[in-house]
């Protein structure tokens, strides 16, 4: 017997004992009995009453609860649409961004060979803000906020309870991350780097957005690039804890388990002034892949129970992330991707524009020369005597071949010499 059928039975014989208690004082005069009959009556009553109202409100629980954005910008301010850096940034450096999505066509579905989109047309914003601590942890914070969206209505009641609002808020999140190889040397960035990315999601926002979950999520990710000089190649693999499993749409439309997740990415970033593309050096490309695939109750690649297929997104993407100012304090991200399946959440394709702004400090080397006219920003200046405001440190700055801390003429080509005054000198002095 389901809880639905127990409670229309509690209903019916609650509704009998109230004929009887009618029936009872209609035959009876005597008030005194009336009243401790009614109230033997009524504790009968209430414990009959509590089920039927505790289920109802139990049956009243709303569809979707379900997050089915496919993109979650990354707090980092130097991360992509797809990638982002090892490592963290600057200790205390901040960044705070606004970045704005339009989706086309994001949530379909197909039940009884008809098309119903509750989702066609979305336009979206995460509100973030980040902060390095230390050389090798950085957090975040951020909530997603649905502009506006529009689909097919109505909708059944096995697809939307409520109907899809036009606008709503999302899961308000948090973040972290922790170097644990750095590929960031006195040299610059190279090498292999390794972190570990998590996130939080708690249940704030709307349940009928398509923007929230019913309960809270918790993602951990392995991340690991190969960064030489200007190029980096990089992918991640996690594991996505879904606390309250979620069925959509009803069972009756074919609805699947969203439960678990194993999410995944890849893709390689290049800074295209090494191609003389950039002559400030301000720009960033990106192109990569990223998707997940179900953990559980639902098996992946279609092992477990049955629906793997619409819980495996996989999307294309590309973007820009563009320095600007005199500084590079504030940046654009320029992105956009394209659904390579028909999962649920994928779009035909979205559209991404960001604004961010991430004061630091102007000396990455800090040896007290600005990074504006300092010739090598990442290598500490010497400070040898010699050519000490370039910001580059010299070992050899006539290139003889003979180390400054001996060479009698460091700014003079010269040839070696067992006395010490003319080491490093011409013959001719």
């Amino acid at each position: 017997m389901t809880l639905r059928e127990i409670a229309a039975g509690r209903i019916a014989r609650s509704a009998r004992l109230l004929v009887l208690v009618h029936i009872r004082m209609a035959r009876h005069n005597d008030g005194c009995k009336h009243i401790a009959y009614v109230r033997h009556a009524m504790r009968r009553l209430l414990p009959l009453l509590a089920l039927p109202l505790l289920a109802t409100s139990a049956f009243a629980a709303p569809l979707p609860s379900i997050d089915m954005r496919s993109w979650r910008p990354s707090a980092d301010p130097r991360a992509g649409v797809v990638l982002e850096p090892v490592t963290p940034p600057e200790h205390l450096q901040l960044n705070l961004a606004l970045l704005t999505n339009y989706a086309f066509r994001p949530v379909s579905l197909e039940p009884n060979a008809a098309t119903l989109r509750p989702v066609e047309h979305h336009l979206g914003a995460d509100l973030i803000a980040g902060l390095g601590l230390g050389s090798r942890t950085s957090v975040g914070l951020g909530l997603p906020m649905v502009l506006y969206q529009q689909g097919t209505d109505p909708l059944p009641s096995g697809v939307v309870s409520n109907g899809v609002p036009v606008a709503a808020v999302g899961d308000l999140w948090t973040s972290g991350k922790i170097t644990l190889r750095s590929n960031d040397h006195a040299s610059g960035q190279a090498g292999l780097g390794l972190a570990l990315l998590t996130q939080l999601t708690f249940p704030t926002g709307n349940r009928n957005s398509f923007a929230s979950e019913s309960g809270v999520t918790c993602t951990a990710r392995f991340l690991a690039e190969y960064t030489y000089v200007v190029f980096t190649v990089q992918g991640s693999l996690g594991y996505k804890l879904r606390t309250n499993p979620t069925t959509w749409p009803d069972a009756s439309l074919g609805g699947v388990v969203f439960g678990d997740e194993i999410p995944w990415t890849f893709g390689a970033s290049l800074r295209p002034a090494i191609l003389g593309l950039d002559a400030g050096n301000r720009q960033t490309w990106e192109i990569g892949l990223r998707g997940s695939v179900p953990a559980g109750p639902v098996g992946p690649f279609g092992t477990g129970k049955p629906g793997s297929a619409r819980l495996s997104p996989v999307l294309l993407a590309a973007s820009n992330r563009i320095e600007l100012g005199h500084f590079h304090d504030t940046y654009v991200l320029v992105g956009v991707d394209f659904g390579l399946n028909d999962a649920y959440g994928v779009p035909a394709f979205r559209a991404m524009l960001g604004l961010g702004w991430t004061p630091r400090s102007h000396d990455k080397d800090n040896d007290g020369v600005p990074d504006d006219v300092d010739q090598c920003e990442e290598l500490a200046e010497d400070r040898d005597g010699i050519d000490d405001d370039d910001g580059c440190p010299e070992d050899d700055a006539d290139d003889d071949g003979i180390q400054d801390q001996v060479d009698a003429c460091p700014k003079v080509k010269g040839e070696p010499d067992p006395d010490p005054r003319k080491n490093g000198c011409p013959h001719s002095r």
